[in-house]
This record gives structure tokens, sequence and C-alpha cells, in this order.
């Protein structure tokens, strides 16, 4: 995996991974990695559901034990 901007919201729980993400994005340039690590199992679902509605690509989602991992690549 690329070079990425890290979003690390362990210990946040549903909606805030999303909400950092979001806000994070409104930053970025397009074509930019984010990687995502959250303790919410929400995550699993929220995150494929967001990138959906937004149009972000999500390149890889993963779960390390207690940890979910998400890739996404900033639209545009």
């Amino acid at each position: 995996m690329d070079a990425a901007v890290r979003i690390d919201t362990r210990g946040a729980l549903c909606p805030m991974p999303i909400l950092e993400l979001a806000k994070a994005m409104r930053a970025l340039a397009p074509g930019t990695l984010v990687e995502l690590i959250s303790t919410d199992r929400g995550l699993e679902a929220d995150l494929p559901a967001w990138c959906e509605a937004t149009g972000n690509p999500l390149v890889r989602m993963e779960r390390r034990e207690r940890l979910y991992v998400g890739w996404v690549r900033k639209a545009g």
C-alpha cells in the first residue's frame, strides 16, 4: 500500500470515525490515500456505505485483532 494520510479514531464510536474521515477528506487533494483506523466494529458496514454515497473509492478493508482498518482514495 502506498503512503497514506492516517486517521486514528481508536476509542471513538459511530458516527465519529466517519465524521473524522469526512472532515479530513475535505482538505486533501484528489488521489490521496487515507488510512482510517478504528476500534468501532460498525466501520465494517459504515465505511463501504460512506464510500458508495460519496464516490470515494474504498481501496481495502481489513481486520487486525480489535482494529478495523480501511483505505479510501480521495475521488476527483
